[in-house]
């Protein structure tokens, strides 16, 4: 994980759910902390379909990070 966070040249927001059955975020976090990447969990238990339950948070970090 180290060697590929090494590699990653773009300016990176990761995206997690805070309850996810599908997939486990805890790499994501982990990979967004060798990134020094910021990060945005959603909350609630809509777990893989956090993006379309907290789709009002998720727009408001997505444009905060691409107007940074």
């Amino acid at each position: 994980m180290e060697r590929a966070a090494a590699a990653v040249r773009a300016r990176t927001l990761i995206v997690v759910a805070e309850e996810d059955h599908m997939v486990n975020p805890g790499p994501a976090l982990k990979f967004a902390q060798l990134l020094h990447a910021p990060t945005v969990v959603l909350p609630g238990e809509c777990g893989h379909l956090a993006i379309l339950c907290q789709k009002d948070m998720l727009y408001s970090a997505v444009s905060r990070f691409l107007d940074e």
